[in-house]
């Protein structure tokens, strides 16, 4: 009975835990700045609008290193 109740007070620990950690994950996502520092060119979000722009813009700059990175939340 002893063994049962501890393991069910880790289980609640835990839970506690991973939806404090959740919480704190969702507030950092909604209030994080959404800005770059001074210098670095803005951000730009590509869909099909923007995407011959930007693959303009990237094979313009052939003789120099060029790194591509998408994020994506899922």
């Amino acid at each position: 009975m002893r063994r049962l109740k501890t393991i069910l007070q880790v289980a609640l620990a835990l839970l506690v835990l991973a939806v404090l950690a959740g919480g704190l994950g969702y507030l950092w996502l909604r209030g994080a700045p959404r800005s770059v520092p001074e210098g670095q060119p803005p951000l730009a979000r590509l869909d099909t609008s923007s995407l011959q722009a930007f693959r303009e813009t990237f094979n313009a700059h052939r003789q120099e290193v060029r790194i591509l990175a998408m994020l994506s939340p899922t």
